[in-house]
């Protein structure tokens, strides 16, 4: 027999999971709507501008994959220089655009946060969302590229896509706190770009921990970047090399990035100065 006192608690229950749901399409429609105001305004309403999006890193990866193949000889474990290049370039470059974006992404759209639905998260998440989408694109590019191309199957396509994830979220949480430091003091932005592109030597996207001395790959292991960079390679190179990375240490960066993110963001907003 059941409970008479807890009938009164049903639609409580359905009025919060409705709220719920309806809170979670609003914020999912002002979060689509920034992006498109995102698209119009950095490539405007033409077709070639919205390519770039994605011609960009593919253009900047083949290149660099190209420079570091002109000497002719394979990697260890037989890897073609120009793949193990291209996709190691293309997933910091998703790095180096969220992140550089950052420092202008609050300043850029200061009417916007008149609107109560919209949040300095909202902002970020749109524009991240969209350098993301791009990114992904040309990884998938450059593995029809690989199979086709080169004859070189992915060893575990799913283990790419969920690094790539990681790095999306790790990305992310790094430009809310960038995103709230510019906020307190501008001349952040300009330490921005020079930091970011003095990473890419460090970042692992261009060399494997297998081919470094014990003593230098555990110091470049406290960098996330380094980690999701060794898991994209298992996934595309397999057991080529031998791959040193710890999820459980990058999902705990992730966390806390987000969360530092999100507690600055929210201090932040009361410095912007809204004309």
């Amino acid at each position: 027999m059941s409970d008479a006192s807890s009938l009164p608690n049903l639609p409580a229950r359905r009025a919060r999971r409705h709220w719920i749901i309806e809170g979670a399409a609003i914020q999912w429609r002002v979060i689509s709507a920034l992006i498109m105001r995102e698209m119009q305004t950095r490539f405007g309403r033409h077709n070639l501008g919205f390519l770039w999006l994605f011609l960009e890193p593919l253009v900047l990866g083949t290149v660099l994959g190209l420079m570091h193949s002109t000497h002719g000889r394979s990697m260890p474990g037989g890897v073609d220089p120009f793949l193990f290049s291209i996709v190691g370039y293309v997933p910091f470059f998703m790095f180096r655009s969220v992140v550089n974006r950052s420092g202008t992404a609050l300043h850029s759209n200061l009417t916007l946060l008149f609107h109560r639905q919209v949040t300095p998260v909202d902002v970020l998440v749109s524009r991240n969302l969209l350098e993301a989408a791009a990114v992904f694109g040309v990884i998938l590019l450059v593995l029809g590229v690989a199979i086709w191309w080169a004859g070189v199957w992915p060893a575990d396509v799913s283990e790419i896509f969920f690094a790539m994830l990681l790095m999306f979220f790790l990305c992310h949480g790094v430009s809310m706190i960038l995103a709230a430091g510019v906020a307190n003091w501008e001349g952040l932005e300009r330490l921005i770009h020079p930091v970011t592109y003095l990473s890419m030597p460090l970042s692992g996207a261009f060399f494997a921990l297998a081919w470094l001395p014990p003593e230098l790959r555990e110091v470049l292991l406290w960098n996330p970047l380094v980690h999701l960079h060794e898991m994209i390679r298992e996934g595309m190179f397999g057991h080529a090399f031998p791959s040193y990375y710890d999820v459980g240490y990058v999902v705990r960066s992730i966390l806390i990035v987000n969360l530092l993110g999100l507690a600055y963001l929210r201090g932040a907003r009361r410095k912007l100065e809204i004309f």
